[in-house]
């Protein structure tokens, strides 16, 4: 089973059950799984299809998990960049991984601008909090279909990219399916005894 049909089950057993509280907001299993439809439905209507490559560069938000599930919902393949990266980092990353398509904010546009002219793979800049050189995530997903997304997702199938700090050397990516993503997330449940009534802290 894919990680977004894994959430999908979820949000179908528990609906009304709080998944995450962010910043005095509370949202749902229910509406992440709507968020992340209308999120794959835009990513699509822009051309960005199972198998491209989305980095995400950005802060913790609501947008970083609507995205998330989102584009695992899509088919593309997630490439998370520390925020804390340098310039140089995040040239090779998303040169690396050949990316279509980033989402970050106003704060870290000026980063993107500086090496776009060299990232002739990279075609869309969506930003959380602005337009500016390219789409504003919540307008691009506001008029999208809610409905799921038509995307036929294998277990075999890459879901996301990580890469590492690169101390010893340019950072390298270790591309993860999405039986190795939902295997961890069970063995993990299953040795730590995780329950529904559990409460999890992340910074």
């Amino acid at each position: 089973m894919g990680i977004a049909a894994l959430f999908k089950q979820t949000a179908l057993k528990l609906p009304d059950k709080v998944a995450i509280e962010f910043e005095e907001q509370r949202v749902t299993f229910k509406e992440i799984d709507t968020a992340a439809n209308k999120v794959a439905n835009a990513f699509q209507s822009i051309g960005i299809v199972k198998g491209d490559r989305v980095a995400q560069f950005m802060p913790n938000s609501l947008e970083l998990v609507y995205s998330l599930v989102g584009n695992f919902k899509n088919g593309s393949i997630i490439v998370p960049i520390n925020i804390n990266f340098k310039e140089q980092e995040i040239h090779h990353i998303l040169s690396d991984s050949g990316s279509k398509a980033i989402i970050t904010d106003m704060e870290r546009l000026p980063i993107v601008k500086n090496i776009l002219s060299k990232l002739p793979d990279l075609k869309h800049i969506i930003l959380v909090d602005g337009s500016e050189s390219g789409y504003n995530f919540n307008e691009l997903v506001k008029n999208a279909s809610d409905k799921e997304p038509a995307a036929i997702i294998k277990d075999e199938d890459y879901s996301i990219i990580f890469y590492t700090s690169g101390t010893t050397g340019k950072p390298k990516g270790a591309a993860l399916n999405q039986t190795n993503v939902t295997s961890n997330v069970k063995a993990l449940a299953q040795a730590w005894k995780w329950a529904e009534d559990d409460v999890f802290l992340l910074t």
